[in-house]
């Protein structure tokens, strides 16, 4: 057996052959009165033979919303059963390519120049698809999914070869990794927002959130790492860091913190955290109290968004902090980390 035989083997679980995670916790971490539905994801990994660092991420591979599916074969005037090209293998069925191959919510450029060719009358999208016109299309697209204009535009009628031939690969989302295998030698933990809001009378879903949240229960859930380079922690355990973590970036600090609790590191740890509310948005609010009376966070500072009149963010915290955190910097060769929403 050749090495590179070898690694194939011991390694069978990829990208593009993800491990068949099986969902162990679905937990809401935000309180009722929140604007944000936050989820605390735990998903067994037994038999994974992978591993990740903390820093790292997790691509999830997430099946469409079967209700969407439903509704976009209703409004091509198909039964679900046609069969049709996939990006990758054999054909399969209507129904089965839009659950599991394609992008179902976001237009392509394809489909809405093939709309604005078909359609009776659509004088703002032929006329938003020129060249010069790509930010006022963005604005035009804010909310709209694909199904809206297949509805906008009975006339417009696509054979389901077709129709798939319009759309993008359903492509996985990646997940910064909220656990530590060395404290968690089996699981891999997620901490998400849920996206859904309405938009032109329907509600929208976020494909791989919703997938987590409200299908993933009873089905396995393919998951792959993704290492992200730049973001382990220092390779002395000494070092001192800083963690700048609002909302779901907070992510990677719990596996950080988790790692050198684990380690037994010595270098002091300081958080940065920040969302909304701190009676209904205070993420894993009793990891950290936990990690500050064991002496691992070595301080935490908070930035409540909406609970004063003026609001304040993580950035203001760091304003007020910038002689100590320049100290930690300058000083004491600590090392600096920010997560979250660009």
């Amino acid at each position: 057996m050749t090495e590179a035989t070898a690694t194939v083997s011991a390694l069978p679980y990829s990208r593009t052959n993800p491990f068949p995670a099986k969902m162990l916790v679905n937990r809401r971490l935000s309180g009722p009165e929140s604007e944000k539905d936050t989820r605390h994801f735990e998903l067994d990994l037994t038999g994974w033979r992978l591993s990740f660092e903390v820093g790292d991420s997790v691509g999830v591979c997430p099946t469409n919303d079967p209700d969407l599916v439903d509704g976009i074969i209703r409004a091509l005037g198909a039964t679900g059963d046609e069969k049709v090209p996939r990006l990758k293998g054999e054909p399969t069925t209507l129904r089965e390519a839009l659950l599991r191959d394609y992008s179902i919510t976001q237009p392509t450029p394809k489909f809405l120049k093939a709309i604005a060719q078909r359609a009776d009358a659509a004088p703002t999208l032929t006329y938003l698809l020129a060249p010069d016109r790509k930010q006022d299309l963005q604005t035009y697209l804010w909310g709209m999914e694909v199904i809206d204009f297949l509805f906008e535009h009975p006339s417009v009628r696509f054979t389901p070869e077709e129709f798939v031939g319009l759309l993008s690969k359903l492509q996985p989302r990646l997940y910064s990794v909220a656990s530590s295998l060395k404290a968690f030698p089996d699981q891999v933990h997620l901490i998400v927002d849920v996206v859904r809001y309405e938009s032109n009378g329907r509600v929208r879903k976020g494909v791989a959130s919703s997938f987590l949240a409200e299908r993933a229960d009873d089905v396995p859930v393919p998951v792959f790492p993704s290492n992200a380079k730049h973001f382990h922690l220092p390779e002395n355990p000494d070092t001192p860091i800083i963690m700048v973590g609002p909302g779901t970036g907070v992510a990677p600090f719990r596996a950080y913190l988790q790692e050198r609790q684990a380690t037994g590191a010595k270098g002091k740890n300081w958080l940065f955290f920040g969302a909304q509310h701190v009676n209904c948005d205070f993420a894993y609010q009793e990891d950290f109290d936990t990690f500050m009376k064991e002496g691992i966070l070595t301080r935490l500072d908070c930035a409540w968004s909406r609970d004063q009149a003026h609001k304040i963010y993580v950035q203001h915290k760091l304003a007020e902090n910038a002689a100590e955190i320049w100290k930690w910097i300058d000083a004491e060769g600590a090392q600096f980390f920010v997560c979250g929403d660009a």
